[in-house]
């Protein structure tokens, strides 16, 4: 009999956990390894994908445009892009944050990683746990 293959965990990265994957060795970076060794299905939409440039622009991040070029490209590359057919509005304080929602949905993902604070006040939405990165690392551990 063959054995299948587990399915494997599907995961919306929030723009601060790709921020923090690239620049910082930690529990996000780590994420971002499974994604290339093929463990996790990560996935992103052109709309965080420009949230993720505007972010990479900040002063604060010194870049200059080639390097938020190649970061972005990176994570185009890495993460599957997908299209949100449906618009989402939970989140009021901060209506960008539906953009991940709305790319979870999409993606029947089984986790939202974030940093952010309205997103984890949630914990679930439509049955997508919206949890740390260290809690993502935990469950594939099991």
């Amino acid at each position: 009999m063959d054995e299948k293959e587990p399915l494997k965990v599907k995961v919306v990265f929030d723009t601060n956990v790709l921020i923090s994957a690239w620049f910082w060795d930690g529990n996000e970076s780590r994420l971002i390894e499974f994604v290339e060794e093929g463990k996790i299905e990560g996935y992103t939409s052109p709309q965080l994908l420009n949230e993720l440039k505007k972010a990479l622009e900040y002063p604060r991040f010194r870049l200059q445009q080639n390097d938020v070029e190649t970061i972005h490209d990176y994570y185009a590359l890495v993460l599957k892009v997908v299209e949100p057919k449906h618009s989402v509005d939970t989140i009021v304080e901060d209506p960008e944050d539906n953009r991940v929602l709305e790319c979870a949905v999409e993606t029947e993902a089984d986790h939202v990683v974030s940093g952010n604070h309205h997103l984890l006040a949630l914990k679930e939405f439509r049955g997508i746990r919206i949890v740390r990165a260290k809690e993502v690392l935990e469950r594939l551990a099991q």
